[in-house]
């Protein structure tokens, strides 16, 4: 069956098919779409050439283009103009083929919207050109963040929201803009785009935080205000937490564990601190840069109000007073040296583990010295 086919093809090919001039003949029947030369006919050399497998007019032979009402390949004819194509038709001039619409819109065409394109094109929001998409029926026959138009092709959902709902499948509302991830049917299709993402109505989407945090300060001790939601905080610096002011060198204080650097401008001060009182201290914008990681940008998180830069060693971080943490450039609040020579001491005090002491004999001398009253191993404690 299928050879006999095969065989009348030719035939066929020269009474319906569409021709050009240098050019071979498609012909399309209830088994395809073909090309067909002096040799006979054979398969089209795109994908999706037989009836039902095309999405847009490129997976079509040239001659023909994709009826997105079917997702057939339908012929129309070849072209190097709009005249050269009937009523109702316009040259793609890529694929030198006649293809429905009035007035161009085919792919590479130029747009403002997506009605500005053909059926089977949707107009790229930045580039401004139609670009190839799928036929559908609804929103479901269309992929990740995009919808179902009234041409029955598939074109890029809302970017603005207030609730998840308003955004297309695949994507949820993060802080007024829809982000997109992914469909799902399961929490465990989710888990690459973080722990705590679940599939929510299809979508992998983060817990939805009835009153998202802005700042550290809203959040318990120990943990800090990550993308709208208190989190723990990220482990200490390589150098460790302190204990005493004299942990974080001249003039530092030591603050939850926490070193708050000496400091006479911001500049002195890691991503996220402002230089205040002549500390380094963590101090939100005001207002917020950013609530969720999405106002950052890619490869960035939002902590206490300001967004930090993603990093893998300390040397990625371009403020020289950050440290990699978690793998997020962030200020560093260990432990620093106090002193590294004798003379980096005042008041007659020597240097003894990077931290300024006062040398005794015995107890009554820290009282008298530094008002402290224990002398252990040669220097007041």
């Amino acid at each position: 069956m299928r050879r006999l086919v095969f065989a009348v093809l030719p035939l066929l090919a020269l009474l319906v098919g569409c021709k050009n001039k240098e050019r071979y003949y498609t012909y399309c029947d209830a088994t395809g779409c073909y090309e067909c030369d002096a040799y006979g006919c054979h398969g089209a050399s795109q994908p999706g050439g037989p009836v039902g497998g095309c999405k847009s007019s490129n997976d079509c032979a040239e001659g023909c283009y994709c009826n997105t009402a079917t997702g057939e390949c339908s012929e129309a004819g070849f072209c190097d103009k709009n005249a050269d194509c009937s009523t109702g038709m316009t040259c793609n001039t890529a694929r030198h083929s006649c293809e429905p619409g009035v007035g161009g819109g085919g792919g590479g065409s130029s747009c403002t919207g997506d009605k500005d394109c053909q059926a089977g094109f949707f107009c790229h929001p930045t580039t401004k050109q139609c670009l190839p998409s799928w036929a559908c029926s609804t929103n479901a026959d269309c992929g990740a963040g995009m919808i179902c138009d009234s041409r029955h092709t598939c074109v890029p959902g809302p970017t603005g929201c207030a609730t998840s709902a308003d955004c297309a499948a695949g994507c949820y509302c993060a802080n007024g803009k829809c982000a997109e991830t992914g469909l799902c049917k399961t929490d465990a299709e989710c888990k690459s785009y973080g722990a705590n993402y679940t599939c929510q109505n299809n979508t992998c989407a983060p817990p939805v935080a009835t009153t998202p945090c802005t700042s550290n300060a809203q959040c318990k001790t120990g943990e800090s205000c990550t993308n709208g939601a208190c989190k723990p905080a990220t482990s200490t610096p390589p150098t460790g937490a302190c204990t005493t002011d004299s942990d974080c060198g001249q003039g530092g204080l030591c603050v939850g564990g926490a070193c708050q650097r000496s400091c006479s401008t911001a500049t002195q001060c890691g991503t996220g601190q402002a230089c205040t009182n002549g500390h380094c201290v963590n101090t939100p914008p005001t207002p917020p840069a950013c609530v969720y990681n999405t106002d950052c940008g890619a490869g960035k998180t939002c902590i206490n109000g300001t967004c930090h830069a993603s990093c893998a060693t300390t040397s990625d971080c371009a403020n020289a007073n950050d440290v990699c943490l978690g793998g997020i450039c962030q200020p560093n609040t260990g432990r620093v040296p106090q002193c590294k020579l004798n003379t980096d001491c005042g008041n007659g005090q020597e240097c003894v583990n990077a931290t300024c002491k006062t040398h005794c004999f015995s107890n009554a001398d820290c009282a008298q010295c530094s008002g402290t009253n224990l002398c252990s191993m040669g220097y007041c404690q």
